[in-house]
């Protein structure tokens, strides 16, 4: 047995085979702006819970820039603040302990604001792609 096929063999058995990073953040983006089902459920609710506080495209409004945020902080770090709210420097951010649409999806939310913290969707309005 040669080297490489034994490199490839162990690789491939212990599951160190390097993946895109979209496939390793929990989404998926074709053409641009089409996502996965999960990942458009996690736009569905950004747009309608997110968006007044933190613009279009998580750029920032009154509410900070959470694509920069979301490469600051850890997952946890996120679903803290997002749970529990936060005090900042232009105001309030309210916990969402209590609502029942952000606490079922709120992996399918951190998955599109992870893609945006990516670069995998850019400033346009996202699509669902293919189931």
């Amino acid at each position: 047995m040669n080297l490489r096929f034994t490199v490839f063999v162990f690789f491939c058995c212990f599951g160190l085979w390097f993946e895109p990073a979209q496939a390793q953040a929990g989404y998926k983006v074709t053409e641009g702006n089409k996502l996965d089902p999960q990942t458009y459920r996690g736009y569905l609710l950004y747009r309608n819970w997110c968006a007044r506080c933190h613009g279009t495209f998580a750029q920032g409004l009154a509410g900070p820039n959470l694509a920069n945020s979301l490469n600051q902080a850890s997952k946890e770090e996120f679903m803290q603040v997002l749970f529990k709210g936060k005090k900042g420097r232009t105001g309030i951010m309210p916990g969402f302990q209590d609502n029942p649409q952000i606490v079922n999806g709120r992996e399918q939310l951190y998955s599109y604001l992870r893609a945006r913290a990516d670069n995998a969707i850019g400033p346009v309005m996202p699509e669902q792609g293919p189931k």
